[in-house]
């Protein structure tokens, strides 16, 4: 049987690859049209599109030096008092641009005249036609519910547009852009062998709760997992910042859930100590989302194999979207359309 999902996950790479060649010049220059005299960003997104905003909030601080913050849409909209700054650019992220509380989000922030972009999937859509600026993520239409090609094409395009402001403050990023035109080419790569993310799986799809837990950036992505996770297989899986967890949050493990680890090098050895102090106390089954496997061998592992960092955030994201779909399949889930689930829209 075909799924939408499966070959919408297998359709990344082209997808990542067409975006780059609209987007990058081959004297590697980006062509985005982007504001001048802004100091701050604010994402604004609801459901995938916030875990993205999540992970590209946290980018832009530690490698643009921008100060970002990041919104519930739902919240943002019913909020009583917003405080718009002539500095600020508030970005609307949505695949569809006709997302309800963002779409009702960015009308607020139009009636207090402040700077919008979107990040759409969607051309002529509400967010396209009411923002200032916009930036077509072009994905393609996507049938299954559950955002797979739709969240990484969001997600290179705003890491395109973290680099072009890092360069309009005079750093040289040639380098950057020459190792993202590869990033295609190994997202496929990755992508041509599954087993270990099928026997992981095997393994979560016996479990009715599973915890995921991150830090920085993977922070985000682990809550885009355990959403993945309960949009198709309808498992409690929840996520937490790996040192967070340890503050009365890891009292879950007396529920024997299994848990997910997003172990990559640059956040190895504080993940080392958590897992350590986690089995003083408790024993649950483990799952390393690693580079290599150097730390828990009777960990299942699955093993990215690169230590770039931009690399492991695309293809954690990507791994979560096949393990929530195997775990799913496994199940005998309707996968493509899951129980009670539609695109919030207008």
């Amino acid at each position: 049987m075909t799924y939408e999902m499966e070959k919408e996950i297998h359709e990344q790479p082209k997808v990542l690859k067409n975006l780059i060649e609209k987007y990058v010049t081959k004297e590697n220059k980006i062509s985005f049209n982007l504001p001048k005299g802004i100091k701050k960003l604010t994402f604004i997104a609801s459901g995938s599109s916030y875990h993205c905003a999540g992970i590209v909030a946290k980018l832009f601080r530690e490698f643009a030096n921008i100060k970002a913050s990041f919104e519930y849409a739902s919240e943002f909209y019913i909020s009583k008092n917003i405080f718009i700054e002539n500095n600020t650019l508030y970005i609307f992220i949505s695949q569809s641009g006709e997302t309800f509380d963002t779409v009702e989000s960015l009308k607020k922030v139009k009636e207090f005249g402040g700077k919008t972009m979107c990040v759409t999937n969607c051309i002529n859509s509400s967010l396209w036609n009411m923002c200032d600026y916009k930036i077509l993520s072009e994905a393609g239409e996507e049938k299954s519910i559950a955002s797979t090609k739709a969240l990484s094409a969001q997600l290179l395009c705003l890491y395109l547009i973290m680099l072009e402001f890092i360069e309009t403050k005079g750093h040289d990023i040639t380098q950057e852009l020459i190792s993202i035109k590869k990033l295609p080419t190994f997202i496929e790569k990755y992508l041509s062998n599954t087993t270990q993310i099928k026997l992981a799986a095997k393994e979560l799809s016996k479990n009715k709760n599973i915890v995921l837990i991150g830090s920085k950036y993977y922070y985000s992505a682990a809550k885009e997992g355990a959403l993945k996770i309960k949009e198709t297989s309808y498992i409690d899986a929840n996520a937490y910042p790996q040192g967070e967890f340890l503050h009365g949050h890891m009292a879950i493990l007396n529920n024997k859930p299994a848990l997910v680890a997003i172990c990559v090098e640059e956040t190895k050895e504080s993940m080392k100590l958590v897992l350590n102090r986690l089995f003083q106390d408790y024993t649950f089954p483990l799952i390393l989302v690693c580079n290599k496997n150097t730390l828990f061998k009777n960990a299942l592992t699955i093993e990215i194999g690169t230590t770039n960092n931009i690399y492991n955030i695309f293809a954690t994201v990507i791994t979560f979207q096949m393990l929530a779909f195997e775990i799913a399949i496994k199940l005998g889930r309707n996968v493509d359309k899951p129980l009670g689930l539609n695109k919030v829209v207008k």
